[in-house]
């Protein structure tokens, strides 16, 4: 289990963009930038997400547009008004909420109906391209050491992992273009800055629901509700539990949460927020050679799904974020690292034969030379922007 340690939305085909409209997305009582808001054509399929200044960017087309947010009120807004407004206001879902109860909830149970009754029904199972926006960020001690944004194609044979079978042989990635990379150079004492990384079989395999149900169910135990909120399209389950291997005690989930449809017959969204109790371990850093220790602290990772055409449920987007400390003989120093994967379109019943990223390799080493920058379609922070202007 320590070796697993360590989107926007699912769109049909679409060829030309003609013109792009940049948003602002604010909480409307504090005025506060949104993360992770979708916005999209629900007639075409084609959207965007926000970054964590509340912007993105969207193709500018004559259909009314749906913003949605997990805690946010969903609403349709009119192409003329979206035109015309830069900056979009959203209000808290809470304002809505049929009930709020606290009761034991028998979620083991609930997660084994949706695996064994009813995800074949309602996750779309044939073999897809999505076509993806990859990003990752890694800090040490509160600054931007490195930074990756790149757009790819991500051919999963399912939406069914299978732990027989070798990651690669279920999944094939294609590195299309780089939108940046950058890696900030740094003192040598510090052991990992360039080569700290979540390894690719890791992360795409937990993309996959069907794995993550099967780790809460044979391996989490000691389950908590602390509410459940109702209304009338979904079910937000907020939980505490603990992950055990061999009766060790790996992690506990500190208030994490679960997005069931109304009938709990599928899950739209998860955050699991993970605090780990394991020990330093003992490592050698693979670019300097440098005897160090590791420990994971805290673990988030957010996993959302979309509804396709045909009713079925796909991937739009993952985000994982690590918490770890690393000491050397002269450091300290406190690790953040944050992936995540942006779809932007899917091809449902096509295949990618080749790749030209393993999934044993760090994405940002492997860049192929002929690769060109395209358009980039999941925005920037202004603190990213900032250290990409910096110079080295």
């Amino acid at each position: 289990m320590k070796t697993l340690i360590t989107s926007l939305f699912v769109c049909l085909a679409y060829t030309c963009f003609s013109q792009s409209k940049t948003l602002v997305i604010l909480d409307q009582a504090s005025k506060a930038p949104i993360d992770l808001v979708q916005v999209y054509y629900p007639g075409l399929d084609i959207g965007s997400i926000s970054n964590a200044d509340g912007k993105l960017k969207l193709p500018l087309l004559e259909h009314d547009i749906v913003i949605s947010h997990i805690n946010y009120i969903e609403q349709t807004m009119p192409f003329n008004r979206f035109k015309e407004n830069d900056t979009i206001y959203l209000n808290p879902k809470n304002n809505q909420l049929d009930e709020v109860v606290i009761y034991n909830l028998n979620l083991k149970q609930k997660f084994k109906d949706i695996l064994e009754h009813s995800y074949l029904k309602k996750y779309a199972t044939d073999k897809v391209i999505h076509s993806s926006t990859y990003k990752e960020t890694f800090s040490v001690n509160d600054s931007l050491s490195r930074i990756f944004q790149a757009q790819l194609d991500w051919f999963s044979k399912n939406s069914l992992f299978k732990s027989n079978s070798p990651i690669d042989k279920q999944n094939i990635i294609n590195l299309e273009s780089v939108d940046y990379s950058k890696i900030k150079t740094l003192d040598s004492s510090i052991a990992t800055t360039k080569a700290a990384y979540v390894e690719n079989k890791i992360f795409f395999q937990f993309m996959h629901l069907n794995l993550l149900l099967e780790l809460l169910i044979n391996l989490t135990e000691d389950y908590e509700i602390e509410t459940i909120e109702h209304n009338k399209h979904t079910n937000t389950v907020y939980f505490n539990a603990a992950l055990k291997q061999n009766g060790e005690l790996i992690y506990t989930h500190d208030k994490s949460l679960i997005v069931f449809d109304k009938d709990y017959k599928a899950i739209k969204q998860l955050k699991f927020n993970m605090v780990y109790n394991t020990d330093f371990e003992d490592d050698i850093s693979r670019i300097n050679n440098i005897p160090y220790k590791k420990k994971t602290d805290y673990h988030s990772m957010e996993l959302s799904f979309h509804t396709l055409k045909n009713g079925k449920y796909s991937i739009s987007y993952y985000i994982s974020k690590l918490n770890a400390v690393i000491v050397t003989e002269h450091n300290t120093d406190y690790i953040v690292s944050e992936q995540s994967l942006f779809v932007t379109k899917s091809r449902v019943g096509e295949k990618l034969k080749n790749g030209n990223i393993d999934f044993y390799t760090p994405l940002f080493e492997n860049i192929p030379k002929s690769l060109n920058t395209n358009d980039v379609k999941i925005l920037l922070t202004t603190t990213e922007k900032d250290f990409l202007n910096k110079s080295l």
